[in-house]
């Protein structure tokens, strides 16, 4: 799996984050509690959300998709989406989800976040 350096997670997700991480590399078919992942679509610079197990498919094995977001439910998962969209508009000034990115080490004021995690070197920063 291919996960941002930045991730929204909800609360859920943040207190499990190392056990939903590893099943997903190891692309376990089995985690105990269901969730979704936000993924930045390749083709068309859009952000999507979707089942994780749908990420089990072949296709993706060799094409891995971005990942941004981890939510427990549908409900969380639009609303981390909407938080992206409203900070990348604040941020970037239009919907432009890849230079929102490079430029999270550099929120400004105004940009209302939920918990993110930076990963960097395998160690996860609240």
């Amino acid at each position: 799996m291919n996960f941002s350096d930045y991730i929204y997670v909800d609360d859920y997700c943040f207190s499990k984050f190392d056990e939903i991480k590893e099943n997903m590399e190891k692309r376990k078919k089995i985690i105990t509690d269901p969730f979704f992942v936000i993924i930045l679509n390749e083709y068309t610079s859009k952000l999507e959300f979707c089942d994780w197990m749908f990420l089990l498919q072949r296709h993706y094995k060799n094409n891995p998709p971005l990942i941004v977001g981890l939510a427990k439910d549908y409900d969380s998962a639009e609303e981390l989406t909407c938080h992206m969209i409203e900070n990348c508009l604040i941020k970037v000034g239009n919907l432009d989800y890849i230079a929102y990115l490079a430029s999270l080490p550099e929120i400004e004021e105004g940009c209302e976040l939920p918990k993110m995690l930076k990963i960097s070197g395998g160690k996860m920063y609240a």
